[in-house]
Parts: structure tokens; sequence; C-alpha cells
């Protein structure tokens, strides 16, 4: 007997929507669980979802956005399906955060971000990373300097503590400057409390590249 293949022995490249469909109802002869499928589908489309953004979430994103790049490596840059990061998020872990700027920011697959409702704080910075950036007409954007608890420590461990939040701080504001079109001027003003932006006001700021009319 001839030893069965994954979806008929198919690359990867080559697996469609109907193929995750047909092989999961043939396995099991019903569609009951949706998110089994979905999550298939978004592999396959490159498509992934931050929400809000925990400790791990930077190594998760960091670990896609390379493999990706991988299994590109031998495709032209212009040739490359894009990578999509859905942003729905009220931001989380600064570290996390940075980890998966900087991932996008090193990918040469091209990296699509957009905004279907929020993209606050952290989540913010990961969206402006993106190499074209799109959002939902209704959706919003947050920047501020985010907000940490430091527990009990003495002065000189909150000196040091101090000195590295202000560094991640930096690291921020210099992505939002790299990548948007928010001056020092404007950032001097704005990052005195929180500052909310909408999508047509994005657009201005350089934020988002397009307001969506259309799924992509």
């Amino acid at each position: 007997m001839a030893e069965e293949k994954f979806m008929d022995g198919k690359e990867i490249a080559d697996i469609t929507i109907n193929d995750i469909i047909t092989e999961y109802f043939n396995n099991t002869g019903e569609i009951r669980d949706l998110d089994c499928i979905l999550e298939k589908v978004d592999f396959l489309d490159r498509t992934l979802h931050l929400g809000d953004i925990e400790e791990a979430t930077g190594d998760v994103f960091s670990h896609l956005i390379r493999f990706w790049n991988m299994v590109d490596k031998n495709i032209p840059v212009k040739k490359r399906q894009p990578i999509k990061i859905i942003v729905n998020s009220s931001g989380g872990d600064l570290v996390s955060a940075l980890t998966i700027s900087d991932a996008i920011t090193l990918s040469k697959t091209p990296v699509y971000t957009i905004n279907t409702g929020k993209a606050y704080s952290g989540g913010l910075i990961v969206f402006i990373c993106g190499h074209k950036r799109f959002c939902y007409p209704s959706a919003s954007f947050l920047f501020h300097e985010g907000s940490t608890t430091t527990g009990e420590m003495d002065a000189g461990k909150f000196k040091n503590f101090a000195t590295y939040y202000n560094s991640l701080i930096l690291k921020m504001k210099n992505y939002l400057i790299k990548n948007t079109n928010v001056t020092e001027e404007i950032y001097k003003e704005k990052s005195r409390d929180d500052w909310w932006v909408f999508s047509e006001e994005g657009i201005e700021l350089g934020f988002v590249d397009k307001i969506l009319k259309e799924f992509i």
C-alpha cells in the first residue's frame, strides 16, 4: 500500500482553503471545529492576530516571521507572499512589542499590518512598523509612554530600573518618529498625555497608508 501523503502530497504554496475544509470534512465527517479550520487557513494565508501583548507574544510572532523568511529564502522579495498582522490590541508588554517591531523591521518578506479596531500603546508601535499599513474606517490609535509598577525596591535598584525603562521609551519614540510623520516637536507636545487618533488623522500623521474599503 502506498504511503498516504498530506493533502495528496501538495506543497504548502499549492494548498487552498477548499483543500483544508475538504480534508477536515473527509477525516471527521462533519465541520464542527471552526477554530481549527481558521487556524490552518490563517497559517496558509500568513495571517497573524495581535491582541493584547503578553510576555510570550514577542517570541511567537518573531518565530513565525523568521519562519516565513526562511521559506521565502530563494524567492525574490517582490514575488513573496506578504505576512499579514491583524492588529486589535490594547498594548501590553513593551519588551514583547519591541521584539515584534524588530522582527518586522528585519523581515525581507513584506509584512502588512491591518488595524481592525484598535492599535494602542505597544500595539501602535507594532502597527507602524508594517511595511504597508491599513486600517478599518472606524479604527483608532493611541500613543502614550506607558506605565509600570516597580514594587518594593531600594533606591539603587529603582534608579537602575528607571534608566532601563527610559531606554525602552526612547526606542518607542524612535520607531514613532522614523516610521511616521511625527516630528520631535509634535512628540514633545503629545507625549505628556494620552494621544488618541482616528483613521483619517492617522493618514495625515503617517500612521496608516490606506483606510480599507474592502478586505485584503
